[in-house]
């Protein structure tokens, strides 16, 4: 986490703040590298390079890396009546203990999206008014948020390593789900069986929490994947089109991959879609490079589409970031678009085309590094290690 903390110490002297203070599971990944269990964990990181977590009793604790201290708040206890306040005061009091005012700590008041915690069956339960309290007198300013969010688009050499090894998973899980493809089955069973595969993987070397969301559409329902992707009881039959959407966590870092196969002998028909799209795709790979702008990749993929007579059927962006969460912050690859592309952005790479006239529907979906000299496919099957 070396480099993490100095880009975030940077980020501190670049604003004049002495200190961040976190509260979102995926902030806490950019900042300690750890994700939360409850999703109701604080994290201060100090000018100092000092890193600071608050976390429940309840929380398992086993995970948190080496050199965070760690502090203790009673939520979950029967015996406590107000846990955030007494997390208040504990944030406080470690402020005072190192002569730190509040109105030089920065914290993120508004964002768009989070991840999700590793108890992820509910939303973090934590209060609106907790929230404002512990936010309470810090410095809030729409730049400062800005320079903050810029912070996801560049992920260090550690974190590269921690991506790939959640593509790894996740292709552990697309090779599960093709294993399950037979006609007769429903699109939920192959959901389930990629999903179990990721999950079967927690407790592998460097692995201490992985899952998986599998969304599967065959047949007709690949048609609507560019408006929405859900698993449902449809059997499949022989020649249908079978596409996934599939999103993957392990250890708080997160990959979002999608392929579409047939099952067994495509019709012509739909092999063209497939064809075209696979050709977008190659053609967007093709076009990317460090200062590339995004809608130049954006333009190539929809270019390829066109020659091929389906421009009316690519419905949304061509990518966009990825790795702290299954959206990070940051420039679409899209229409417009005016970023640009530099060493270190990981961003998704997924053309599609959906054409209900033909039935069908699909889309080729990788998670691709910037490097200095092009670009790494870290989802390809190339550089798959098994974890």
């Amino acid at each position: 986490m070396t480099e993490r903390i100095e880009r975030m110490r940077g980020f501190l002297a670049s604003q004049h703040l002495a200190g961040w203070l976190s509260w979102r599971p995926d902030e806490l990944v950019l900042q300690l590298g750890h994700l939360s269990y409850w999703g109701l964990s604080v994290s201060l990181l100090l000018a100092s390079g000092e890193r600071i977590l608050f976390a429940p009793e309840l929380d398992p604790g086993d995970t948190v890396p080496e050199g965070v201290t760690l502090i203790r708040y009673p939520w979950g206890r029967m015996d406590c009546a107000n846990p955030f306040e007494i997390l208040q005061s504990l944030i406080d009091q470690e402020l005072r203990r190192r002569g730190v005012k509040r109105n030089v700590i920065g914290t993120l008041r508004h964002a768009h999206r989070s991840s999700l915690p590793v108890m992820a069956a509910e939303l973090p339960p934590f209060p609106p008014e907790a929230i404002e309290a512990i936010s309470s007198g810090t410095v809030q300013k729409t730049a400062t948020d800005a320079a903050f969010l810029s912070l996801y688009l560049h992920k260090t050499r550690d974190e590269i390593e921690k991506i790939r090894l959640t593509n790894r998973a996740a292709l552990a899980g697309l090779d599960a789900w093709r294993a399950a493809l037979q006609p007769g089955r429903t699109e939920a069973e192959t959901a389930a069986a990629a999903e179990t595969a990721v999950h079967a993987l927690t407790g592998r070397t460097g692995i201490h929490y992985a899952r998986a969301w599998a969304m599967v559409q065959s047949g007709p329902h690949t048609a609507d994947a560019g408006r929405f992707n859900r698993s449902s009881g449809r059997h499949m039959e022989e020649g249908d089109l079978v596409f996934i959407e599939f999103v993957t966590c392990v250890n708080g870092y997160w990959s979002d991959l999608t392929r579409t196969v047939a099952l067994g002998k495509a019709s012509a028909e739909h092999e063209e879609v497939l064809s075209a799209v696979a050709e977008a795709q190659q053609a967007a790979l093709r076009s990317m490079a460090p200062g590339v702008s995004a809608h130049t990749v954006d333009a190539a993929a929809r270019a390829a589409l066109a020659r091929r007579g389906f421009a009316k059927n690519f419905t949304h962006a061509t990518g966009h970031h990825t790795g702290f969460r299954y959206h990070d912050p940051g420039f679409a690859l899209a229409p417009g678009s005016s970023g640009r592309l530099e060493p270190g952005m990981i961003v998704t790479i997924e053309p599609g085309a959906y054409v209900p006239e033909r039935n069908c529907g699909a889309r080729l979906e990788d998670d691709v590094l910037l490097t200095p000299a092009g670009v790494e496919v870290l989802s390809s099957k190339e550089t798959e290690v098994n974890p």
